[in-house]
C-alpha cells in the first residue's frame, strides 16, 4: 500500500470519449485501448514488515493491532455473480482510481460524461460513495495532445514536486495514437503544468498508455504501462512494461522490460490497465484483458518475481468477468489500507461511440490474497474517515546505471 502523504491525488477524466472509446467511432476499427498515487496509492504495497507500520520499508503495512494479517485474507464472497458495491458518481466514468489525502478519499476518474469538460477531474469525500463536486487539476493540455481525450492519469510525489502522468490522444495521427504525458506541480491539487513533449510514446509499437507508479519496500519507484499494439483494431499482441524511475520521476535508471503479454484464451490479444501491488512479500500485477468494449473484457491477476517481472497468470480464468452486475468489467485499480484491499473497476462495457445508458458507475469489491492468488472476498466498507498512513521513503534517485530517457520512438 502506498502511504498517506497528507494530500489529495488526481486521475484523469475525459469528455468526450477518450481514444480508448474510438473503436466504433472510427470507420477503420480504431481501438486504442492504467502502480501509484502521489499521496496514497490505490496501487498499494501491503506486506509483512519487520518494524511497526512498515516504517523500515516505508511503503508497507505491517500486521499490527490495527493491521492484522487477516485483513488481507478475509472470507471469500458467496456472491460471485454480484461481488461489488456500485457507486453512481453522476457521470459516465471509467478507470476509477481511489486514494487518500487529508483525511478524505479522492476518487479519480477517466470520463466526466456529457457536459463535463475537464482534463483531470477528481471527486472527494470522507466516506466512499459520498462524493463532493468535481474539480480539475490540469486545466491546460500540452501542445501535442488533442482536447477531449485525456484520461488514465497517475499522481506521485518526488521530493517536493508532484508529477502527474496521463494518457492523451496525439494530434493528427492516423490511426489515432495515444501516448503518455507528464505534468509537474508544487501541490497535489495543481495546477499541473504539462511537459511540451510526450513522456512515453512507443510509436513503433502503436503508442503507450495506462501509466502507473509502483513503490517498493526500499523506496525505489517503477513506471508500469502498456504499449498499444492493438492500435487501429490490430490483432498484434500488446505488452505491459516496467522500468525503474529516477528520483525526480522524469527518467529511467534502466531500460524498460516487457513483463506480461497475453497468453490465456480469455485475454485475446490484449492486456492493459496494469496495477502492481505487493502483499505479504509477493508481487501481484492486476490487469484487464481483451477488447474494452466487448463482453469478453475482464480482469486478471499475475504473480511477478519482482517489479520487472517476469509475471505469470495465477489462474487460467479471470478474477472478475461478465456477471449480473454488467458485461465486460475492467479498467481496474487496487486500493488498500491497514484494514484490507479493494478492487475498483468499470462494471460494464462501453458502447462507444455512444454514451452508455444508464451512465457507467464505479464498482468496488473487496479482495483477499491466498496461496493460489487473489480472490473476491466478503464485503466490508472501507473505514470512514480513511485511516492515516505513514509516509513512504523518498526514492534514492539515479543509480549507477545512469539516466535513460523514456522511449519515444
Amino acid at each position: 500500500m502506498k502511504p498517506n502523504l497528507g494530500c489529495p491525488a488526481v486521475r484523469s477524466s475525459v469528455v468526450p470519449r477518450p481514444p480508448r472509446r474510438l473503436f466504433a467511432m472510427m470507420v477503420g476499427l480504431v481501438v486504442v485501448a492504467t502502480a501509484a498515487s502521489a499521496c496514497t496509492s490505490a496501487s498499494a504495497t501491503a506486506h509483512r514488515a519487520s518494524t511497526p507500520n512498515g516504517a523500515a520499508g516505508g511503503a508497507g503495512v505491517a500486521p499490527t493491532p490495527t493491521s492484522p494479517v487477516h485483513a488481507y485474507d478475509p472470507p471469500a464472497t458467496t456472491m460471485r455473480s454480484a461481488p461489488a458495491r456500485i457507486y453512481d458518481v453522476g457521470h459516465d466514468v471509467s478507470d476509477p482510481f481511489l486514494t487518500v489525502g487529508k483525511g478524505r478519499y479522492d476518487l479519480i476518474l477517466s470520463e466526466g460524461g456529457a457536459g463535463v469538460t475537464m482534463n483531470v477531474p477528481v471527486v472527494s469525500g470522507i466516506a466512499v460513495g459520498q462524493w463532493g463536486a468535481i474539480t480539475d487539476v490540469m486545466p491546460t493540455l500540452p501542445p501535442w495532445a488533442a482536447p477531449g481525450f485525456t484520461w488514465a492519469p497517475d499522481l506521485h510525489r518526488f521530493g517536493s514536486t508532484f508529477v502527474l502522468y496521463f494518457t492523451a490522444l496525439v494530434k493528427s495521427t492516423s490511426p489515432a495514437m495515444e501516448c503518455i504525458g507528464a505534468a509537474t506541480g508544487s501541490s497535489p491539487t495543481g495546477p499541473f503544468i504539462p511537459m511540451a513533449k510526450p513522456y512515453i510514446c512507443q510509436v513503433s509499437q502503436g503508442g503507450s498508455i495506462d501509466p502507473r507508479v509502483f513503490t517498493d519496500d526500499n523506496g525505489t519507484m517503477w513506471m508500469i504501462w502498456k504499449s498499444d499494439q492493438n492500435i487501429g483494431g490490430s490483432s498484434t499482441p500488446t505488452m505491459i512494461w516496467s522500468a525503474p524511475l529516477t528520483g525526480d520521476g522524469m527518467a529511467f535508471t534502466a531500460k524498460p522490460k516487457a513483463i506480461l503479454q497475453p497468453d490465456e484464451p480469455w485475454q485475446g490479444t490484449i492486456v492493459e490497465s496494469p496495477d502492481m501491488v505487493k502483499v505479504l512479500g509477493t508481487y501481484w500485477l492486476f490487469y484487464s484483458g481483451n477488447w474494452f468494449n466487448s463482453p469478453d473484457y475482464a480482469i486478471g491477476a499475475a504473480r511477478c518475481a519482482g517489479p520487472m517481472g517476469p509475471c505469470a497468470d495465477s489462474s487460467s480464468v479471470p478474477l472478475v468477468a461478465s456477471n449480473a452486475q454488467g458485461k465486460g468489467p475492467g479498467e481496474e485499480s487496487v486500493y488498500s489500507d491497514p484494514t484490507g484491499a479493494w478492487l475498483l473497476y468499470t462494471p460494464w462495457h462501453s458502447d462507444s461511440p455512444n454514451l452508455d445508458i444508464p451512465p457507467r458507475p464505479v464498482a468496488m469489491t473487496r479482495i483477499g490474497f491466498g496461496p493460489t492468488g487473489p480472490y473476491l472476498a466478503t464485503w466490508m466498507d472501507p473505514p470512514s474517515p480513511p485511516p492515516s498512513m505513514a509516509e513512504s521513503p523518498s526514492s534514492s534517485g539515479p543509480t549507477s546505471a545512469g539516466r535513460f530517457a523514456p522511449p519515444t520512438s
